[in-house]
This record gives structure tokens, C-alpha cells and sequence, in this order.
């Protein structure tokens, strides 16, 4: 079996406070992208897992942890699998690239060994994994509350083309979480959702929402990614953020020539995706 584990981006994402166990709440909207790792699972006399990128464990990886909590929930049905996954998206580029790769194994031996969990099954099992995990199950435009796994898909579909440009740069999500102070997060409330796909189907970038809280953060330890924020709006983008706690900064374009054109420009430089949004 061969699956696409792909990427997101977050329009924006807003830290609220931190939980009693230690984790955060947050307000953000996932946006799942066309850019992708490649995983193939086949049967196997025992478990093993291995990858063409030596930066990722072979023993703790997201896929090794999707096998094995569905191993021990359905032991009888779940045999041992050979996983390879194929490494395109940078790890601590805030695309997601982890979190996809668990819920894509989680999703794929569902289909594999028949084991028929629901969506909201998979999105509960796959917050053991992480955070940003559950988004990965239904994936396209959604809200995400809570730790990310409170999520509300939006209904509207709009045409977006992205220039992604990832810096050679890995930002640890521990590192950035831990640096965050009590008196960094605004009082956002709760974000309305009509207002979102409003401003997003017309074009209109209000700063009060689409903002990054990280990019604080972020600019201050990296300089070089807020001067890549810069490019891409000189290049002509509608819009520029942060994605997720770093390190690539995306480009919104309302048009594929306007989109291309700064991706030429860019990549010059640069390590640059040019994609579209998933729905």
C-alpha cells in the first residue's frame, strides 16, 4: 500500500493560555497543502519501520507510534507491517510533516486490516500521537481549538495558490512553546468562524486574526526567516505568515501567475513549494 502524508499550513494561530496538563490552548486554521511524504506500508514477518532521512528515529517516530497504539488496541486483527516513509517535508518546518506522517499510518492500517474506525475514532486515537494529529484525519480547511483536536470544518472552498519557502532552519515546537510567557497571549476570544471564511473568501487579511503568535518568538532567534516574511510580501503576496511555530513562511496568491512568478523569483535564493490548498 502507497499514501500521501501531506502538509499544512495555519492561516493563523493564536496561543490562549496554558492548561493544567501542561499543554496549550490555541485558535488556529489548519489549511492542508499538495505538498507531501510518501509512505508505504507492506506485510511483514515483524514491525519495522525505516526512512531515507537519518533526522528521523527509526524506533520513535510518529508511524512506529500509530502501529504500535493500534497494536495493542486490536492485537488479534494487527499484524506486523514494513513502513517506509519517504521524507520531503523538512522536520521542524511547521508543516506538519510528523503529525501527517502518524495519522496517514493510522488511516492507512485502518484500510489495511479492515479494522472499519470512524473518523472520530481515528481523530481520538490519533490526539495520543499529537497535537496537530486529528486535523490530519479529515484534513482540508478546518478549525482547530483546544490542543488543535477541537475542530470544525469550514464549509467554503477558496482558490489559493501558496508559495512556501523553508529556510534551512529547524525550529523545535518544545522549544517555542516553552519560550511563550503569560503575557504574550492577547485576549483573542473566540474567534468567529462566518468572519474567517468571510474575510478568507475576499481576500482580506485583518491583522487582529490572521496572526501568528510565534513570529515573536520565531524573528527574534531566527532573523533571516522575518526577512524571508518580507521577500515573499515584496514579491507581491496578498498575504505572509509564519506556519505553525516555524520555520517556513507561506505566501498567499489570489492567482497561479502571480503565484509562480514569485516562486521563480524567490527560489533564486531560496528553497521554495509552490502548491495549492486541499479540500
Amino acid at each position: 500500500m502507497k499514501i500521501r502524508s501531506f502538509a499544512k499550513i495555519n492561516y493563523f494561530l493564536h496561543v490562549v493560555d496554558k492548561r493544567k496538563d501542561g499543554f496549550y490552548n490555541i485558535q488556529t486554521a489548519f489549511q492542508e497543502v499538495d505538498f507531501y511524504d510518501e509512505l508505504e506500508i507492506l506485510p511483514s514477518e515483524q514491525f519495522e519501520f525505516k526512512c531515507n532521512s537519518s533526522l528521523v528515529d527509526a524506533n520513535i517516530n510518529t508511524c512506529t507510534s500509530a502501529f504500535k497504539i493500534l497494536k495493542k488496541k486490536f492485537p488479534k486483527q494487527v499484524s506486523n507491517v514494513s513502513i517506509f516513509l519517504n521524507k520531503k517535508i523538512p522536520i521542524g518546518s511547521g508543516l506538519g510533516g510528523g503529525s501527517s506522517n502518524g495519522t496517514s499510518t493510522l488511516k492507512a492500517l485502518n484500510t489495511f486490516f479492515s479494522l472499519k474506525l470512524t473518523a472520530k475514532e481515528l481523530e481520538k486515537i490519533a490526539l495520543q500521537i499529537g497535537s496537530d494529529c486529528p486535523f490530519f484525519v479529515g484534513g482540508g480547511l478546518q478549525f482547530g481549538g483546544g490542543r488543535g483536536e477541537t475542530l470544525t470544518p469550514c464549509i467554503i472552498r477558496p482558490k489559493k495558490y501558496f508559495v512556501l519557502v523553508v529556510p534551512q532552519v529547524s525550529v523545535s515546537t518544545k522549544t517555542a512553546f516553552s519560550s511563550l510567557k503569560n503575557n504574550l497571549f492577547p485576549l483573542s476570544g473566540v474567534v468567529n468562524l462566518a468572519g474567517f471564511e468571510n474575510l478568507l473568501t475576499n481576500n482580506k487579511f485583518d491583522d487582529k486574526l490572521f496572526n501568528n503568535h510565534f513570529e515573536m518568538y520565531v524573528f527574534k532567534t531566527h532573523p533571516e526567516i522575518g526577512i524571508i516574511k518580507k521577500a515573499i510580501l515584496d514579491s507581491g503576496a496578498d498575504f505572509a505568515s509564519l506556519s505553525g511555530t516555524g520555520s517556513t513562511v507561506f505566501g498567499v496568491f489570489s492567482s497561479s501567475k502571480k503565484a509562480k512568478k514569485a516562486a521563480e523569483a524567490l527560489s533564486l535564493s531560496h528553497n521554495v513549494v509552490l502548491s495549492k490548498p486541499r479540500y
